[in-house]
């Protein structure tokens, strides 16, 4: 069973024959859509009715384990630090800085368990990422904030000397429980603005319809990736 994993812009999944269902784990219930091969799972519902730091990243990942999904695209709307992922761009996420507050973890009972993040995300599927798209950005940073405030341009200067490209408030958590589920993962980050001090002016997103233009074609490249 193969998954995708959709944030902001991407709640919905028109065009494809999914079933929805509500779920339960011991983390708590989770809502996602479930085809011939295939899971759709909005981390924010369906009604993007869920801020980014109230997320059950637990319930989600597990929900996912439980129905046998071994390979995962994860989508995420970023903002730009650096111009390498300029707005409206999509790029494949390496690695990835974790600055939130939340628990990242399945061991919290007791069991000590050290999973290794040097290589937090799958090289094959970012492979056939590369193969399908060849214009994708390659080897981006994410760091993870916690959310849900956007962040001060003293924070964004800093993540800058620091070398990161991208910020978002949902990586972090996901990718740790994925590994620890040991689910293959593909992290496609799309860049809707540039965070706060970088570019002219204040912070101004994307329009709509380049949204939806950039969900049909990530939708595209993920199906083709995971062959679904």
């Amino acid at each position: 069973m193969k998954a995708i994993i959709g944030g902001t812009g991407f709640d919905r999944m028109e065009g494809l024959a999914l079933t929805r269902g509500v779920v339960e784990n011991r983390y708590g219930k989770v809502e996602l859509f479930v085809g011939e091969g295939l899971v759709f799972l909005p981390r924010h519902t369906a009604a993007h009715s869920v801020a980014p730091h109230m997320i059950n990243h637990r319930a989600n990942i597990q929900a996912l384990a439980d129905l046998g999904v071994d390979e995962v695209v994860a989508i995420y709307a970023v903002g730009s630090i650096t111009d390498r992922l300029r707005p409206g761009a999509v790029g494949i996420i390496s690695d990835y800085v974790d600055f939130t507050a939340q628990v990242h973890t399945f061991f919290d009972e007791g069991e000590v368990v050290h999973t290794t993040s040097d290589e937090p995300f799958s090289s094959s599927l970012a492979a056939r990422a590369r193969r399908e798209k060849s214009d994708l950005v390659d080897n981006l940073v994410y760091v993870t904030t916690n959310g849900p405030r956007l962040e001060t341009k003293a924070e964004i200067a800093f993540f800058a000397r620091q070398g990161f490209d991208v910020v978002g408030m949902t990586l972090a958590g996901e990718a740790a429980l994925l590994a620890e589920r040991t689910i293959a993962t593909l992290a496609l980050a799309y860049s809707i603005n540039w965070a706060a001090g970088v570019g002219e002016g204040s912070i101004s997103f994307i329009s709509d319809e380049e949204i939806e233009t950039l969900k049909g074609e990530i939708i595209r490249l993920s199906r083709t990736i995971l062959s679904v």
